[in-house]
């Protein structure tokens, strides 16, 4: 306990000590005082770890019909970081900070997903094609509206954030390569994507209902 990391010590050390200079404060007389029945890993990994209330997207975000590399862009949608064109020109960054994608506006986060023509004709499509009934206003916000079984808003969660992968995508391809999918192949790409994501699954743990509900919406054959 009265160990001092020499002052050429590798930070990763130093870290390590900070910790066990931390847990110091839990320890009484000798004794873990923190859970009643003694020191766990998993105890002492709660006593560090800050409260913090669940944020209202994450059920959108974090759950485990979402594709990770889609995950990872809601994150930062969530968390107002995706760089658009209107952001990296708040930070000084000579660049055109219209939407190439229509043209029309500047390109915020929010007229991306929800303003820009283009985004709107793809989750017109999407919505035809799969029968379903999507609005991405507000799009993370919408994520507590999801009805139905574990299922059902697994799959609604990873639908919303395949399109907005998909509008994201295209927005690149456009900036970088001057190219552009129709809305409908790209609403035909989300939905590839999405039996994809069906048929891995295991059928016999999904009930009658759901087969039906998947196959209302073309998911499933």
């Amino acid at each position: 306990m009265d160990y001092k990391p020499s002052t050429n010590s590798s930070w990763v050390w130093k870290r390590i000590f900070k910790v066990k200079e931390d847990m110091v404060a839990g320890y009484i007389n000798g004794k873990w005082n923190v859970q009643p029945d003694g020191y766990t890993p998993a105890g002492c990994y709660d006593w560090f770890k800050v409260n913090r209330p669940r944020v209202h997207w994450y059920k959108a975000v974090w759950n485990g019909w979402v594709i990770p590399k889609h995950q990872f862009l809601g994150w930062l949608i969530a968390h107002e970081a995706l760089n658009t064109t209107s952001k990296l020109a708040g930070f000084g960054v000579d660049i055109e900070d219209k939407c190439c994608l229509c043209g029309l506006s500047e390109e915020t986060t929010e007229h991306l997903f929800c303003d820009c023509v283009y985004s709107k004709r793809v989750i017109t499509e999407v919505n035809k094609q799969a029968r379903w009934d999507y609005h991405v206003r507000d799009v993370l916000r919408w994520s507590v509206q999801r009805t139905g079984t574990m299922l059902q808003r697994g799959v609604q969660s990873a639908m919303m954030m395949s399109i907005l992968y998909q509008i994201w995508h295209q927005r690149n391809k456009c900036k970088n390569e001057n190219a552009l999918l129709r809305p409908e192949y790209v609403a035909k790409h989300v939905i590839e994507k999405m039996r994809s994501r069906v048929r891995g699954r295991d059928r016999s743990q999904m009930t009658i209902a759901e087969m039906d509900w998947l196959k209302r919406m073309r998911l499933v054959e």
